[in-house]
């Protein structure tokens, strides 16, 4: 039954991935998102829904499973899968199998944290690689402002940059609201395991953590936005 669950999730994985290569950050024949974002593991992962970023690292953790050889039960595949998915199927989800798992609450607060971690992790790495193209930016709109007012481009050349600009930032958009959303999973978690404990607090520092790293992206993004919208093309 898993491995048809898994099989489904690939299935949407392969479809979205798809869509996302002719319509994603741009028509096909249009600019493209920053190589320096698409070619990112990180970025790709919050880019997509929480549907086809779990199918991906269910897909993942499953093979690892497999040729590792460290899953020989349901229940290890289901492990496998999981931390693949972290709450990207949903917190209800989430929740249900890491009960499942873990009937003590202090080892299952403990593989929250960790799994909270990880997505801070993640999410850590697509800020950097996020800020250094935001900045690539802000020098491009900078130059081209200059250009312009000294009508030094031609109005076809600026337009391919600034579609270029709006490529970056509106794929960033795409994963700030992925990273919303799961950010408010976490949150909805961590309710469901309120209790007063060390622990506890932690889960909720972390979740807090990534709370402060996608206001400060989305702070980036906006400052470029602003920028953009000040050059307007007659």
């Amino acid at each position: 039954m898993l491995i048809r669950i898994v099989l489904a999730l690939v299935l949407a994985a392969s479809l979205g991935a798809c869509k996302t290569l002719t319509t994603g950050g741009g028509s096909a024949a249009g600019p493209q998102p920053s190589p320096q974002l698409t070619g990112s593991d990180e970025a790709l992962f919050f880019s997509k829904s929480g549907l086809t970023a779990c199918a991906g690292g269910a897909l993942l953790g499953l093979a690892t499973c497999k040729l590792s050889n460290t899953c020989d039960s349901d229940k290890g595949m289901i492990t496998a899968a999981l931390v693949g998915c972290g709450v990207g199927m949903g917190a209800n989800y989430y929740l249900d199998q890491r009960r499942a798992e873990y009937a003590n609450t202090e080892q299952r607060l403990d593989v929250m944290i960790a799994d909270v971690r990880e997505d801070n992790r993640k999410l850590q790495t697509l800020t950097a690689t996020a800020t250094d193209v935001l900045q690539q930016d802000r020098q491009k709109l900078a130059t081209l402002k200059t250009q312009l007012a000294q009508q030094q481009v031609a109005k076809t050349a600026a337009q391919q940059q600034l579609a270029q600009v709006d490529a970056n930032t509106r794929y960033l958009r795409t994963s700030l609201a992925n990273l919303q959303k799961r950010e408010q999973e976490w949150r909805q978690v961590a309710q469901a395991e309120q209790q007063k404990s060390q622990q506890h607090q932690q889960l909720n520092d972390e979740i807090n953590r990534m709370q402060k790293q996608i206001i400060s992206l989305q702070e980036s993004v906006q400052d470029v936005e602003q920028q953009r919208a000040a050059i307007v093309l007659g």
